[in-house]
């Protein structure tokens, strides 16, 4: 390990880590456009550059690793290196960089999207000149069409490449590349060959400044009034950590301010997705917009579905079961839903004698992206569900027979995804988001929150639990599935109270087997649930 010193600071930075990791982990944040850890090197921006003294020149600070020095060649009789990030030196050329990417930039910062969250908008007001030398005509060529979903701002673009080496070393798809040369350079897609494929929406993230724009996001809100929610993609098994930016807005013919969520992150989590999401994930919401959703509960009088009160439909509910006989209700379980959900649907078919299962996931194709570049291969997984595992874990089952489960007389349907009715049960019962085939049968339908409508746990194909967090509050009349399995039980004579989620969780860790060796609080702190209150 070589010492260095970086503005009066001591860091250890072991052999080929650069300078601007070391810094960050003392603080100091170093400027940059092009670098980004999870793609090669190519310090073409210049803001980074920092003044190692001994060198004749400023250094790249992303592309510059230290070495131990023999004793008798150490600085200041101690360091490997002593470095400077903000002296004048410093300071003049981020002046000059940032000028020099401004020159044809629009200055179009209040109708651009990126604003708020642009790094040339910040770094122009931390270390610009704030205002321009140049007296001749601006360049500014046309937007363009890459694709499906994305648009790029030529004008905007500061060339860092960022782009064009994720789809050269991640996707390992290509599309992007640098045209023309000096001031002239754009990236450019070829004729006939669009950026589309799914991992596009990356590039979006990427972009330091407002050049790339995702189409669905375009005008859509502004990033100051979002609100930041992390969570976990429910897109498939892999478990990728993302935010959710949600945002109140009013609607056409609404009073009231109804919460939005404008758009899905990727979070960081070197185990499991590193920087990114794959579009399955990333324009899940978009895909649930088109679906008609289910508000209010319903109940079926004289063969047709009907609109009805909680109170009413759970009473039914109970009834039902209560009249339908020993061994002739199951309770199926969902790979959709979370591990507390299932853990209380499950103590409930217990509590009231009643069988279990849980209903198997949609299955896709597996789509691994690797390039001989790519340290960490991306695979979108074949399981279509993000909770397999942690249900069958939750319930207490080794395996899901579907088939059978569906022959009795009454069955509790938690979610119908990936169901099929060979024959209906002479009670339907189905606690659902979405209308489909299973719904439109059911004979008593309770409305159910989506994943951004409440909190829990999901666990991963390699049995990770990780936690996601209540975005927005639940549309219209639906409630999370864990208030209405406790609305059941309650109408069912069981002697039940959880005043938040977080109870469920703790309940559930001490007693469902495959959850005994995750300790909420301290083998996993940030899987620590935030409340949720009962709704009343």
């Amino acid at each position: 390990m070589a010492l260095i010193k970086i503005d009066d600071q001591e860091v250890e930075i072991a052999k080929g880590e650069v300078v601007i990791n070391a810094a960050k982990r003392v603080g100091i944040d170093i400027p940059f456009y092009c670098y980004h850890p999870g793609m090669k090197i190519v310090a073409s921006c210049r803001m980074c550059l920092v003044d190692m003294v001994g060198m004749p020149k400023l250094m790249p600070a992303c592309s510059t690793a230290v070495g131990e020095l023999p004793p008798g060649k150490k600085l200041e009789e101690k360091y490997d290196a002593v470095i400077y990030t903000d002296n004048d030196k410093v300071k003049t050329a981020r002046r000059a960089v940032l000028e020099f990417l401004l020159l044809n930039h629009p200055i179009d910062c209040p109708i651009c999207d990126k604003a708020g969250e642009c790094k040339l908008q910040d770094y122009s007001y931390e270390h610009g000149n704030h205002e321009s030398r140049l007296i001749d005509p601006k360049r500014i060529p046309e937007k363009k069409d890459l694709g499906p979903s994305i648009y790029l701002y030529t004008s905007r673009c500061i060339m860092c490449s960022r782009c064009v080496r994720f789809t050269e070393e991640i996707s390992g798809t290509e599309e992007l590349k640098v045209t023309h040369r000096g001031w002239h350079a754009e990236i450019s897609v070829a004729p006939g060959k669009p950026l589309d494929n799914k991992m596009m929406g990356n590039v979006v993230d990427l972009c330091p400044v407002g050049c790339l724009i995702d189409k669905h996001e375009k005008f859509e809100g502004r990033v100051w009034n979002f609100v930041q929610t992390e969570s976990v993609c429910p897109g498939c098994s892999k478990g990728c950590n993302t935010v959710l930016d949600t945002m109140k807005h009013q609607k056409l013919n609404l009073e009231e301010l109804v919460d939005t969520v404008y758009r899905i992150r990727p979070r960081e989590n070197m185990d499991v997705n590193q920087w990114w999401i794959c579009d399955d994930g990333r324009y899940h919401l978009e895909d649930e917009k088109k679906k008609s959703r289910i508000l209010v509960p319903h109940q079926r009088e004289n063969g047709k579905l009907t609109e009805t009160t909680w109170f009413s439909a759970v009473a039914s509910i109970s009834e039902r079961i209560k009249s339908a006989g020993a061994g002739q209700v199951v309770f199926i379980g969902s790979p959709y839903a979370s591990n507390e959900e299932n853990y209380l649907f499950g103590k409930l078919a217990k509590g009231l004698n009643a069988a279990t299962d849980v209903s198997k996931p949609t299955s896709g194709d597996t789509q691994t992206f690797k390039t001989e570049m790519n340290k960490y291969p991306f695979t979108i997984e074949s399981e279509k569900a993000p909770n397999f595992r942690g249900a069958k874990d939750a319930i207490g089952l080794t395996d899901s027979k579907i088939d059978q489960s569906l022959s009795k007389k009454v069955v509790v349907m938690l979610g119908s995804h990936n169901v099929e009715l060979k024959s209906k049960p002479e009670t339907l019962i189905v606690i659902g988001s979405f209308e489909d085939a299973v719904t439109k049968q059911a004979d008593i339908l309770l409305p159910a929150a989506l994943f951004t409508e409440t909190s829990g746990t999901y666990t991963n194909k390699d049995g990770l639990v990780q936690k996601f967090n209540k975005a927005i509050n639940p549309q219209g009349d639906s409630k999370a599935v864990w208030q209405i399995v406790i609305d059941l039980a309650q109408a069912s004579g069981l002697d039940w109270y959880y005043e938040t989620i977080g109870d469920v969780a703790k309940e559930m860790m001490l007693n469902a087997s495959g959850f005994k060796s995750v300790d909420l609080g301290t083998l996993y702190p940030q899987f620590v649930l935030q409340d949720e209150q009962v709704v009343a």
